[in-house]
């Protein structure tokens, strides 16, 4: 069966997260949305991709998969944004023509796409696409809607997508487990030091190769741990997925991680999504909780949104960098690329330097920005590529307004 996985014009409803990445490259419990939609589908091997134009390089690049490409033949069409598991299965599985809508958006649709063009989805080719199949009400929760969607359910994913490993690690003796030691998988290749705690009573710990954790460090499940990641002396709490190279200290609570992420130092980070290469100053901390202990409302395309969430922390972009001390309101998103300084209660526009104390924002250049990536990306052995450089460069460009409709100065820091 050949699948396309497509980015509807909902895709900014996860901005700042996914600016320089395909939706459907967020993760989610212990892996990419893409590889969960495509387990999703019975025999639906690799999927191709169609989105922005502006990703396309990047992504073919990294992954090798066609993106925006025309075709001819029937095929299945599935959102970005769609929740894996049952449902979708289900809609797989009909081998006859069909388009399936939650409130104005595509689900899924079995088409020929002969007269679609690929690219992202809009509310126009939608109504085209119905024309062509039968329609099917799909339950509006079988979207996301925003990063706490991702945030609310990501400890479940990982209970839902929890392996084993062959090669298995014998835990020092002076390491703690309370729950059942099934659910502690632990890849052999790992290094646990001495007094480390493990709690698996409310989920499945998955720690994987060449991964690292440090003396002093509890870890509760549902968690997930990823390749090469050093987890310093932490409180790593239930709901926490840390993806690939990354480097984390303090307290963690229940949070998304994207990989070439570090927040080495003291600090919590509570029911947040941080995106790929942030820095995470000490002692920095994110807020999830109201005083009045009321629901968390976001700004998203424009508009607040109340999430229905009580407890919710960040949304972080890619690049972002935090100063010792950086303080988050809850809810609050930092634009990709930005820099904060200080106390932060409102939305940080892309590429701007942040200061809470001064209470200033001014743009940062764009060739400091490349050399910032430039050097982080050294400091893991890896380069920035011609096609990344030209994705940020045309990120920066296209969010020029809104730093200017935030106020945002342009000049040099002084």
């Amino acid at each position: 069966m050949e699948l396309v996985v497509f980015e509807d014009d909902g895709w900014n409803l996860f901005s700042p997260l996914n600016t320089l990445k395909h939706t459907s490259l967020l993760r989610w419990g212990m892996k990419p949305l893409l590889d969960l939609l495509a387990g999703s589908v019975a025999g639906g091997g690799k999927a191709e991709l169609w989105g922005r134009a502006e990703l396309r390089e990047v992504t073919t690049a990294t992954l090798g998969t066609p993106y925006n490409q025309e075709h001819d033949s029937e095929m299945l069409l599935v959102n970005s944004r769609t929740r894996p598991g049952k449902f979708l299965s289900n809609l797989a599985s009909k081998r006859t023509p069909f388009v399936a809508i939650a409130g104005e958006s595509m689900v899924a649709a079995r088409v020929k796409l002969s007269k679609i063009g690929p690219g992202v989805v809009t509310r126009q080719i939608v109504a085209k696409i119905s024309k062509q199949a039968p329609k099917i009400e799909a339950p509006a929760d079988v979207l996301f809607q925003g990063y706490w969607n991702l945030v609310e359910s990501n400890g479940l994913s990982i209970a839902g997508q929890a392996y084993h490993f062959a090669d298995t690690l014998v835990l020092p003796s002076t390491a703690k487990l309370r729950g059942p030691p099934s659910n502690l998988r632990i890849h052999g290749s790992v290094e646990v030091e001495d007094y480390v705690s493990f709690d698996t009573r409310l989920g499945p710990i998955v720690v994987a190769e060449e991964a690292s954790i440090e003396s002093f460090t509890r870890v509760s499940g549902p968690c997930y741990i990823g390749p090469k990641t050093e987890v310093l002396t932490s409180l790593i709490r239930g709901g926490t997925s840390i993806f690939e190279g990354c480097k984390i200290g303090g307290e963690v609570e229940n949070s998304v991680i994207m990989p070439h992420t570090n927040k080495s130092h003291f600090g919590y980070l509570g029911d947040s999504y941080l995106g790929e290469w942030v820095n995470v100053g000490a002692g920095s901390t994110t807020s999830n909780l109201k005083n009045t202990y009321g629901n968390v409302r976001s700004l998203v395309a424009g508009k607040t949104v109340d999430t229905g969430m009580v407890k919710l922390g960040a949304a972080v972009g890619d690049m972002s960098k935090f100063s010792v001390g950086s303080q988050l309101s809850a809810g609050k998103k930092v634009g990709t690329g930005s820099h904060v300084t200080g106390v932060a209660v409102e939305d940080i526009p892309p590429f701007t330097y942040f200061d809470g104390n001064g209470k200033k924002m001014v743009e940062l250049l764009l060739d400091s920005v490349l050399e910032t990536q430039r050097r982080m990306k050294e400091r893991r052995g890896l380069t920035l590529s011609r096609a990344e450089e030209e994705l940020i460069g045309f990120a920066f460009r296209v969010s020029a307004s809104e730093r200017k409709r935030a106020g945002v100065k342009r000049g040099r820091l002084h």
